[in-house]
């Protein structure tokens, strides 16, 4: 597995306040600590995405050609370790928690491909992650065979409807909307399709770039074509307010249409047949 690393710096110090960077820590959503005495771990899980990464402190310098960089600052010997093929998405979420912790303990960072260590600067790290991670997978395109690869603008969606989708669901409580999860399938060409579950005479949100709607009534479940529903609904959804772009709901108040419409209309058969995917498995 490839990695993106970050290594942090601090000018004429190599003092870190342990006590203090644990306890900064343990209040990120995701982060669990491991220490031995090897090193001091905190490991980060994705509590909905499921994407890790390691913040890690070492004995030894794990810098490649630390003569090379400027001596007025010093290696700290913690770095942050991410699979080069994490979305975009998830990367910037990483990359807001380095700019934290070099805003509150004045850091600086470096990468291999920085000429020397650099004030944290967001647009200069996603540049260089994303340079990176382009030119790996140009040397090993026969990765690709493991993953499906998206649009950023559409993978970043899908994934930020999935990590906001427990306030969405707190917010839609109140007014007895179903908020659902995607389901990744693969069709019998390996081609990556999403769908939701709706049932029928339910109030509910319809996430972005939605493929494939799995319809159930009674204890039948039908699988319709979104594109065939959507032309003969939409203008009676509205757009979930503040949110993704392409993120609908059915109102109560046009709910009725929507039902009547399902119910009187004859759609396609489908017949495709569907395989899940790994949410991990996406790649932007």
């Amino acid at each position: 597995m490839a990695q993106f690393n970050i290594h942090f710096f601090k000018e004429k110090s190599r003092k870190i306040d342990l006590e203090q960077m644990i306890a900064f820590f343990e209040q990120i959503e995701g982060i669990t600590v491991e220490m031995d005495e090897k090193s001091v771990r905190f490991r980060y899980l994705h509590p909905r995405l499921s994407n890790e990464a390691l913040f890690i402190i070492t004995p030894k310098s794990q810098v490649p050609d630390i003569y090379r960089l400027s001596p007025k600052f010093l290696d700290l010997n913690f770095h942050l370790e991410m699979n080069l093929l994490t979305p975009d998405y998830v990367a910037k979420h990483l990359f807001e928690l380095v700019k934290k912790i070099c805003e509150l303990y004045d850091f600086h960072i470096y990468n291999e491909m920085f000429e020397d260590v650099l004030p944290f600067k967001m647009d200069v790290v996603l540049k260089v992650f994303n340079m990176l991670k382009e030119a790996y997978i140009t040397k090993n395109p026969v990765l690709l065979g493991d993953y499906h690869v998206l649009p950023k603008e559409k993978l970043h969606a899908i994934l930020r409807y999935m990590d906001d989708i427990v306030e969405l669901q707190h917010y839609y409580k109140e007014l007895e909307t179903y908020v659902p999860k995607y389901h990744f399938l693969s069709t019998e060409k390996k081609e990556l399709v999403v769908g939701i579950e709706w049932k029928e005479h339910t109030l509910t949100v319809f996430p972005p770039y939605l493929d494939f709607l799995f319809y159930r009534v009674s204890t039948e479940i039908r699988v319709i074509s979104f594109t065939e529903v959507l032309p003969l609904i939409t203008k009676h959804l509205q757009d979930v307010p503040g949110f993704i772009k392409g993120t609908k709901v059915i109102p109560k108040k046009t709910s009725k249409k929507v039902f009547s419409v399902m119910k009187k209309t004859k759609f396609n058969k489908i017949n495709h047949t569907f395989t899940k995917e790994n949410i991990k498995k996406l790649l932007d």
